[in-house]
């Protein structure tokens, strides 16, 4: 298989061209070069975006027939901005990968079931003639989906790889890729960030990341919990515990604790006189 000689067309600075369209054509080319090697892959609709929903994250995905262009229906693919972050080798492997998606729906193959999330081992083996190879074994939830690029195929498309990482694309800064991937530091600069929680919902086979790595939501305060006061009596092992046990809702019992008091609003034992606390702290 030959070295591709599609290329990326010069980027300018950030200062003197569109954001959005330096990332599309960015990522159209590298796309044009995976169709320049593999024929059968067909076109797409490209777009960006970010790619978390709530604890998930979506690296890119391939959506059958979502566009209309001129009258005709035109696949989607979506690449993330927190992919575009980790430069240009990581964001041609997703790109192949969906790639396999892609050439899986031309040929009529099914490649992934339970909604799209778990990839089967046809999946697998159309990725493995893209350049890709695949896990040693599945995972629990997206299967076969893991697949990494090969040296070899680096090699094919090292000129686009080259071209993604110095075009200096805007990308999506996400603390857990930094943490995780070591993508693209936070930047220093312009507006505050924010985080909406958008969910655009899921597409027909794409790469996601989740599972044991991702972040874990805190967990909130139980809304109501045990307190004790000084009180003893002798327990079932003979040794003293607890003899006055209330529960207490939260409100209640911080409520005037904005004046400083740390014994609960002084909320006084009248047997033992001393104050009730926590039986568990939080």
């Amino acid at each position: 298989m030959n070295t591709t000689t599609a290329t990326i067309p010069p980027q300018a600075g950030p200062a003197h061209q569109e954001h959005g369209s330096r990332i599309i054509t960015a990522l159209e080319a590298a796309w044009s070069a995976i169709r320049a090697q593999h024929p059968d892959v067909p076109p797409v609709l490209m777009i960006t975006g970010t790619g978390r929903a709530g604890a998930s994250l979506k690296w890119g995905h391939f959506g059958e027939r979502r566009w209309t262009t001129g009258g005709t229906r035109t696949h989607e693919l979506f690449a993330g901005g927190e992919l575009i972050s980790l430069g240009g080798c990581r964001t041609m492997q997703t790109l192949l990968h969906e790639a396999a998606h892609a050439l899986a729906h031309v040929r009529g193959i099914k490649d992934t079931s339970s909604d799209y999330r778990y990839h089967n081992k046809r999946f697998v083996k159309i990725a493995e003639e893209l350049g890709l190879q695949g896990p040693a074994s599945p995972a629990s939830v997206i299967g076969w989906s893991d697949c990494q690029i090969t040296d070899a195929a680096a090699a094919r498309y090292e000129s686009v790889i080259q071209t993604l990482d110095t075009a200096s694309l805007p990308y999506v800064h996400d603390p857990w890729v930094t943490a995780v991937f070591g993508g693209a530091t936070k930047p220093t600069g312009g507006e505050d960030e924010s985080d909406d929680g958008d969910d655009d919902g899921e597409a027909q086979g794409g790469q996601v990341e989740g599972g044991n790595d991702e972040p874990k939501k805190a967990k909130r305060p139980p809304t109501r919990f045990l307190v004790v006061c000084g009180c003893t009596k002798p327990g079932k092992d003979g040794e003293p515990e607890a003899a006055r046990r209330i529960q207490i809702s939260r409100a209640t019992w911080e409520f005037g604790r904005e004046d400083g008091d740390e014994d609960g609003g002084a909320l006084m034992c009248g047997r033992c006189g001393e104050p009730f606390r926590k039986a568990e702290e939080d």
